[in-house]
């Protein structure tokens, strides 16, 4: 491997958006909470899945589900409901990693010494996305880490667990992420950052 990288021992990947894309996940789970309320409410479903994906896409997912409630007059004791479809919801075949990283990360996996994915979210879901997701035998290297059993990315609680069980130095470990919250996590943790666009263009 000949690349800037090259000297770091230990990696940290977040997940959504850096090694696959989350839309993915979103759409499918999306239309089975779409199916679901048009069922229950009588409301067409496509308008569901358009105000979710939609809404997503242009003002991301806080408060998403509450404004759809709100914008549809749905009754919120379904509100369950779809909260287990969308952290159990399992596509019919697995979801692809970015293309280029079949390449990249095997790559990483056989000259670092460690290699993490540290990824926020709610712990049920985010497993369901990593079980979810092909692999292709790279994650049987990986190492993952779900923030939120700590304490969310910016907060250094998850790096903290990683740093005391396996013992790395911050000098050897860089992060690679896709959003200013995994570049702040990074600074917290007196650790390297790169952004995945920037590591897709020079690892090779």
């Amino acid at each position: 491997m000949s690349s800037p990288v090259i000297k770091y021992e230990y990696f940290l990947f977040d997940l959504d958006d850096t090694l696959y894309p989350e839309i993915e996940y979103l759409k499918g789970a999306y239309t089975s909470i779409a199916s679901f309320l048009s069922n229950e409410t009588n409301i067409e479903q496509k308008k569901i899945f358009d105000f979710l994906i939609t809404g997503f896409m242009e003002r991301g997912r806080e408060l998403l589900f509450d404004k759809m409630f709100q914008h549809f007059e749905i009754e919120l004791k379904y509100m369950s409901n779809i909260l287990n479809i969308m952290r159990t919801y399992t596509p019919r075949s697995k979801i692809s990693l970015f293309h280029n990283l079949y390449e990249k990360l095997p790559l990483i996996l056989n000259s670092a010494k460690q290699v993490f994915v540290v990824t926020n979210g709610n712990v049920i879901q985010q497993k369901n996305k990593v079980k979810n997701i092909d692999w292709r035998f790279l994650d049987q290297k990986i190492i993952f880490i779900f923030a939120n059993e700590y304490k969310r990315k910016p907060f250094v609680e998850s790096f903290l667990f990683i740093k005391e069980k396996y013992s790395i130095k911050e000098n050897s470990t860089i992060m690679i992420g896709d959003s200013f919250f995994d570049e702040k996590y990074a600074k917290n943790c007196k650790i390297d950052f790169m952004f995945v666009e920037k590591f897709n263009t020079i690892i090779n």
